[in-house]
C-alpha cells in the first residue's frame, strides 16, 4: 500500500480521503434500508442445489431407460420385418407385377393359386413395371403387400405414374370433347330428324291426298272404259213412247215404227259389253203386267241377226248377238 502512495501524483493524494468518505457513506446507507432484500437475495446452500441436480439427473436416467426400452422394441421389430420381407425382385425383360408377386405366393409362401389371385385382385399392381425397378414382396398373417423402387432403371415409378396419369387425362380430355362433339352433332341430327319427320307427314298427307286423286282417277278412267265399251239404251211401253213424242209409226204399219225426237239425256242405262252381252228387263221397269213382245230401234236391228229376245212373263232377255254393232249404240227398248 505504501508503495502505491507513494507512485501517486500530488492532486490524486488529495482527493483520497474524499473517496473513503463515499465508500463508507454507501455502506451504511445498504446496512440501514435493504437488509430484508439482501436476505431474500442470499444464493441457496449448496446442499439444496446438489439435491435438485440430482432429483433432475434421476428423471433423466428413467426417460432414457423407457426410451433405450422402446428402441430394443422398435429394433426387434424391425428385424421380424426384415426377416419377413425377402429379396427384391429385379425386372427383368417380359416380367409383369402380377406374375411376379403371384410366384412369389405360390412358389416361396405356398399359397394355393386361386388364394393368390384373390389376394392379387384386391392389391394394388403398378403396369407397366421398367426393367431395372425392384419390386419387393411382404407377407405376413395372410396378409401380402408389394411395392415398386426405381432400382437400375432410367426413370422412377412415380414418373411412369404421373405420365400414365397425365395421358390418362389427356385421354379423358379428348372423349370429353368427342362426346361433347358427338352430344352436338346428336342435337343436330335430332334437329334435321324433327324437320325431316315434319317433312314425312307433310309428304304422307300430299301422298294420301295424291292417292285418292289416283283413285278417283282410276274410278274416273275405269267409268270411261265402260261407257266407252257399254252400249246406251232405254225401256217404254210402245204407247208411252209414243206420247212422249219418243217413237212414231207409220201409215197403217207398213214402214213399222221410227226413232222421233231422242236425246242423249234420254238413254240413262247402259251395259258393258265386256261383262255382258244380255240386257234384263222386266214388266215393273215399264209398270205392265206382262211383257209380251219386245222390239229394239232404231229399225235397223234385225231380231234373229243382231239381237234375240227370250221372254218369261214377267221379264225378258235380250240377248246381243254381234257385240261390235252394239258397241257405243244407242237403243230404245219398245215393249209390248
Amino acid at each position: 500500500m505504501k508503495m502505491n502512495i507513494k507512485r501517486l501524483a500530488p492532486k490524486r493524494w488529495l482527493s483520497f480521503p474524499f473517496y473513503l468518505v463515499l465508500i463508507a457513506g454507501v455502506i451504511f446507507l445498504n446496512s440501514c434500508g435493504g437488509g430484508e432484500q439482501a436476505e431474500e437475495e442470499a444464493p441457496p446452500e449448496p446442499e439444496q442445489e446438489i439435491q435438485k441436480l440430482e432429483t433432475q439427473i434421476s428423471d433423466l436416467e428413467k426417460e432414457l431407460s423407457q426410451k433405450e426400452k422402446t428402441i430394443a422394441q422398435l429394433e426387434k421389430e424391425k428385424a421380424d420385418l426384415e426377416e419377413q420381407i425377402p429379396e427384391p425382385n429385379v425386372v427383368q425383360r417380359g416380367d409383369s407385377h402380377w406374375g411376379l408377386a403371384f410366384d412369389f405366393l405360390t412358389t416361396e409362401k405356398n399359397v394355393p393359386a386361386a388364394e393368390a389371385r384373390n389376394m392379387l385382385a384386391k392389391s394394388h399392381l403398378l403396369h407397366p413395371i421398367h426393367i431395372g425397378y425392384k419390386v419387393w414382396h411382404y407377407f405376413y398373417g395372410q396378409v401380402y403387400g408389394t411395392f415398386v423402387t426405381q432400382g437400375d432403371a432410367k426413370v422412377s415409378p412415380g414418373t411412369v405414374k404421373r405420365l400414365k396419369e397425365k395421358k390418362i387425362k389427356e385421354e379423358k380430355a379428348k372423349l370429353e370433347k368427342r362426346i361433347a362433339d358427338l352430344e352436338k352433332k346428336g342435337e343436330q341430327l335430332r334437329s334435321q330428324i324433327e324437320d325431316l319427320e315434319q317433312d314425312k307427314v307433310e309428304l304422307n298427307d300430299q301422298i294420301s291426298s295424291l292417292e285418292q286423286d289416283i283413285s278417283e282417277l282410276k274410278n274416273q278412267k275405269a267409268n270411261l272404259e265402260s261407257k266407252l265399251n257399254s252400249v246406251y239404251y232405254f225401256v217404254g211401253t210402245r204407247e208411252e213412247l209414243k206420247a212422249q213424242n219418243k217413237i212414231k209409226g207409220s201409215f197403217l204399219g207398213i214402214i213399222g215404227i221410227n226413232v222421233k225426237e231422242v236425246s242423249f239425256a234420254d238413254y240413262q242405262n247402259r251395259v258393258d259389253l265386256r261383262k255382258t252381252e244380255v240386257i234384263s228387263v222386266s214388266a215393273s221397269d215399264v209398270e205392265a203386267n206382262t211383257i209380251k213382245k219386245v222390239k229394239l230401234l232404231p229399225k235397223h236391228l234385225e231380231e234373229g241377226i243382231d239381237y234375240r229376245v227370250e221372254i218369261g212373263g214377267q221379264s225378258a232377255d235380250i240377248q246381243l248377238l254381234d257385240k261390235n254393232k252394239f258397241h257405243l249404240s244407242r237403243i230404245i227398248i219398245v215393249i209390248n
